[in-house]
């Protein structure tokens, strides 16, 4: 996908000629965007990635709750720690940077510090998780300088973390995307299989075969043969027209939402930050229905902006017991058709550059 760069964003913190040393998990293409943002600012990036082989890492992450050893990644932390201290560049770092951090280890942390930094360099950690989804529990953060998280509860409950939403990159930049594109679904919503997800996919389906729905969810192949054991009736007739076993790239996504009146994000219904769906209909000026009860905590949200749906296990279990699936029908075009709300200041603080500008402030 060709990378789009706003280049009239006016940085405010000043990262030319910086050292930045990020440990951060592969996260589609995000870590990338990160990454080129701070070296248009002209910095020195240095990035390592916290799980580089995913599937083996999960594997031990259920081992080691499995057998309660919480010294599993012991070895990939030392190792770790030797190869960025190894490859540093003269002098050491001026910022290190930390991104959720699930496995990375209090002595790998301090070891870092004491043989990979300047001097007055200073320690950044972002929680692009839930504490009660990571091992450390948000504990890790309290290593580093300055400490953000995405989780508006989290932020909420821990005084010391300051609350940073996600960011929409240029490649969805309202300012920078074709503003005539053709609206070619009503609803769009392109994302993981999880069975919830399916499970409303298919209410939404039902109720709404007067609109122009594009809902896709991508189905790992391995996972799917792992189902046919473990979960045999989720995966028997499967709807194809939902399910796809190729997964979607970059440009897939972004054409999806760029193409629709409305985006229909779903959640986990534990979630409690807002995704990065969520931020992205922001950024290309798109409205947004979810399932996320906290957008309405946040200064941008907005009723003919957006719709917040709750309680839809229920609804479904409702649906599903009497046929009627009234419960999922998706506003149409009074709600659809009516002009997108705007507030251009209030669009540019959500960017991946302001998100930076946050960050390292």
């Amino acid at each position: 996908m060709r990378t789009l760069q706003n280049t009239e964003f006016e940085y405010e913190v000043d990262l030319k000629l910086k050292n930045i040393l990020i440990i951060m998990p592969n996260f589609y293409s995000y870590q990338t965007k990160i990454r080129d943002d701070m070296i248009a600012r002209g910095a020195n990036v240095m990035f390592y990635d916290e799980e580089p082989e995913r599937s083996k890492f999960l594997i031990l992450q259920r081992l080691g709750k499995l057998f309660k050893k919480s010294n599993i990644f012991e070895k990939f932390n030392k190792e770790l720690a030797s190869r960025i201290i190894a490859e540093m560049p003269a002098g050491g770092y001026d910022y290190f940077l930390v991104i959720r951090g699930n496995i990375i280890t209090e002595e790998t942390v301090n070891t870092i510090n004491a043989n990979a930094l300047k001097e007055g360099a200073k320690t950044i950690y972002y929680a692009w998780d839930s504490f009660e989804n990571m091992n450390h529990k948000g504990e890790l953060g309290r290593l580093f300088d300055h400490r953000a998280t995405f989780d508006s509860v989290d932020a909420k409950n821990h005084s010391d973390y300051e609350l940073l939403p996600l960011f929409y990159s240029d490649d969805f930049d309202a300012t920078l995307v074709d503003k005539d594109v053709e609206n070619k679904y009503d609803y769009a919503s392109v994302s993981a299989f999880f069975p919830f997800r399916y499970r409303y996919f298919k209410a939404f389906k039902e109720a709404n075969p007067d609109k122009k729905l594009f809902l896709k969810l991508y189905l790992a192949p391995s996972v799917y043969k792992g189902k046919k054991f473990t979960d045999p009736k989720l995966v028997k007739n499967l709807d194809m027209d939902i399910v796809s076993f190729e997964p979607f790239s970059p440009q897939d996504i972004r054409d999806a939402c760029l193409h629709s009146k409305a985006v229909l994000d779903l959640a986990n219904e534990t979630q409690q930050g807002l995704t990065m769906r969520t931020m992205e209909t922001l950024g290309i000026k798109r409205k947004i229905v979810t399932n996320n009860v906290y957008l309405k905590d946040y200064e941008f949200y907005n009723s003919d902006n957006a719709i917040v749906l709750e309680d839809l296990a229920k609804k479904a279990d409702e649906a599903e017991a009497s046929g009627d699936y009234s419960a999922f029908v998706l506003p149409d075009s009074a709600w659809l058709d009516k002009p997108y709300v705007e507030n251009e200041d209030l669009r540019k603080r959500y960017s991946i550059h302001a998100w930076l500008d946050n960050l390292f402030r």
